[in-house]
C-alpha cells in the first residue's frame, strides 16, 4: 500500500518574543516565510465535555451523541472566546473545530501568533500537518480472488447460527473517497448523510486515487470481497489524490461524529456511523488526532487504523505510525501464508505501547477499484489490513449493538489465530511466537471465532 510520512506545510517574520507555547518548527517557518497555516490548541482539550458524558445515562445512542456534540460545541465557544475576539478584530481567516477544541487559522503572522500565545488558555500553537501519500503498491497475482475473506473465516461467520454479515450497522471510512456507483458498493451506500468532501465540496462520492474504494470494498463490498457486505456505508474524503491535510482530516473526524449534508448544512448526529476505518497516517508518537479519537469513543464509534508501512517493514522494530500507534485498534499486515508482510510496521510505539493490536491480510488483496463500476485491483499494504478488522468489529456490533469499544477490542484480540510464521525478530524484547507481541499484536483476526464468542457470551 501506501507508505505515508508526515511533513509540514511550509508557510509561515520571526516571533518578536519566542514563546514556549509556539512549536519550534513554526518559529523557524515564520522567520523564513512570514506566515503559516496553524492550529491553536487549548488547555484541557475536550476532556471536560467528554468526561461529563461518562457520568450520565441516556435513553438511546442518538441522545448520547447529541448531548456529547452540544457539550463539545459549548466548551469550544467558552474556551475560544478571547482568541476569537483577536481573530475577528484582525479579520483573520479561521475555522473552529468543536470536536477537538482547536482553532485553525490560515496565513497567521508572527504578530497574531504572539497575541494568541499570550492568552493563558492557549496550550500550544503549531503548524498544520500534511500527510503525503506515496504511490500504491498494486498488481500481482493472489492465490485466489478472495483468499483474504476465506483466511479470516468471514463467510463462516455469516453462516453461524445467530451469525450475520453486518446488517443493521453503519460503517465509514476516512480516505481518498469512494466510487459509490461501483457494482460491489452501490447497493449498500447510504445516500442520506452518506458523503462529505472538505476539499472540493462535491455533492456525491468520488475517488480520484482508488485507495478509498479499495478499502471500502474490503470493509463492506458485495460479491465476496467484503467482510461485512450487509452493512450500510458512508464516507468522508479526508485525503486528496496526493496529500491529506490536517484540516481535511479533522473536518472528516467531526463529520463522522455528526454527519451533515454534502454542503455542510443540517447536521444530524443520529446518523453517526458505529465504525470508522482509517488507512492513513504517518510519523510516530504524534497525538494530533487523539481528541477526535476520544470524541469518537465517547460516541460509541469504533476507531480502526492501519499501523503503517515502515522502512524495511516488520524487520525494523519501532516503526509503527500515528495515529495507529495511539489508543486505537492499530492493524498490521499478513500474507496468505500467515507470515508478517515485509512492509508491515512494528512496535513498540515511542511511548512503549504494544503495537500493532491485531493483524489481518494485507498482501495481494483484491477489491473494488475506482476507475470504473466493475474494476478490481490487487493491492498490498496495511491499508488493506485495517478494513478487515473494521469489518470484524461490524459483525460483532450487528450481533450486539451495545458492545463497548473495550468489549469489541477484547473479543477481537481474544479470538485470533496464532499459528503464524516466526519472523526471528524480537521487538520490545518479545519474540513473534509469544502473544501479544510487537509484530503481529494479539494475532491475525479470525472473524468466525470472534463472532462465535459474542454469540455464546
Amino acid at each position: 500500500m501506501i507508505r505515508k510520512a508526515l511533513v509540514f506545510a511550509l508557510m509561515g517574520l520571526a516571533l518578536a518574543a519566542p514563546s514556549t507555547k509556539v512549536e519550534e518548527g513554526l518559529a523557524k517557518t515564520l522567520k523564513s516565510q512570514g506566515a503559516a497555516n496553524i492550529f491553536v490548541t487549548f488547555r484541557g482539550g475536550n476532556n471536560e465535555a467528554i468526561n461529563q458524558i461518562g457520568t450520565l445515562t441516556f435513553a438511546s445512542r442518538p441522545d448520547k451523541v447529541n448531548h456529547l456534540v452540544n457539550n463539545l460545541k459549548s466548551l469550544t465557544e467558552s474556551s475560544q472566546k478571547n482568541a476569537l475576539s483577536l481573530l475577528k478584530a484582525r479579520s483573520s481567516s479561521y475555522r473552529q473545530f468543536w470536536a477537538s477544541n482547536e482553532l485553525y487559522i490560515k496565513g497567521a503572522n508572527a504578530e497574531l501568533i504572539n497575541s494568541l500565545a499570550a492568552l493563558p488558555e492557549v496550550r500550544e500553537i503549531r503548524q498544520e500537518l500534511i500527510i503525503t501519500l506515496e504511490p500504491l503498491v498494486t498488481g500481482g497475482i493472489s492465490i485466489n480472488e478472495e483468499w483474504n475473506i476465506e483466511k479470516v473465516e468471514a463467510t463462516a461467520a455469516w453462516a453461524l447460527p445467530g451469525g450475520n454479515n453486518g446488517d443493521g450497522v453503519v460503517v465509514s471510512n476516512i480516505d481518498t473517497g469512494v466510487r459509490s456507483t461501483h457494482e460491489a458498493l452501490s447497493g449498500n451506500f447510504r445516500e442520506s448523510y452518506g458523503w462529505f468532501d472538505p476539499y472540493d465540496g462535491t455533492s456525491s462520492p468520488s475517488d480520484g486515487n482508488g485507495h478509498g474504494t479499495h478499502t471500502m470494498g474490503i470493509l463492506a463490498g458485495a460479491g465476496g470481497i467484503g467482510v461485512a457486505p450487509g452493512a450500510q456505508w458512508v464516507a468522508c474524503r479526508g485525503c486528496g489524490d496526493i496529500t491529506c491535510t490536517e484540516s481535511g482530516l479533522k473536518q472528516c473526524g467531526e463529520w463522522v461524529l455528526c454527519p451533515t449534508l454534502p454542503n455542510g448544512d443540517s447536521p444530524d448526529c443520529s446518523q453517526a456511523p458505529q465504525v470508522v476505518s482509517n488507512s492513513w497516517g504517518g510519523g510516530q508518537g504524534n497525538t494530533f488526532y487523539n481528541d477526535i479519537i476520544s470524541a469518537w469513543k465517547a460516541a460509541e464509534i469504533i476507531p480502526v487504523f492501519a499501523i503503517g508501512n515502515g522502512a524495511n517493514g516488520g524487520a525494523t522494530c519501532g516503526t509503527a505510525n500515528s495515529p495507529g500507534d495511539q489508543d486505537v485498534i492499530g492493524v498490521g499486515s499478513t500474507t496468505s501464508a500467515d507470515a508478517l508482510a515485509e512492509s508491515s510496521s512494528a512496535g513498540p510505539s515511542v511511548e512503549g505501547r504494544l503495537k500493532p493490536d491485531l493483524s489481518a491480510p494485507g498482501v495481494l488483496v483484491r477489491s473494488a477499484w475506482g476507475t470504473s463500476d466493475n474494476a478490481y485491483e490487487t493491492v498490498t499494504g496495511t491499508s488493506m489490513a485495517a478494513p478487515h478488522v473494521a469489518g470484524a468489529a461490524t459483525l460483532l456490533l450487528s450481533r450486539n449493538p451495545n458492545l463497548t469499544y473495550a468489549q469489541v477490542k477484547d473479543l477481537l484480540e481474544g479470538n485470533t489465530d496464532r499459528g503464524l510464521e516466526d519472523t526471528g525478530a524480537e521487538c520490545g524484547g518479545i519474540p513473534s511466537t509469544q502473544f501479544p507481541n510487537n509484530q503481529y499484536g494479539n494475532g491475525r483476526i479470525n472473524v468466525r471465532k470472534a463472532l462465535e464468542a459474542a454469540i455464546n457470551a
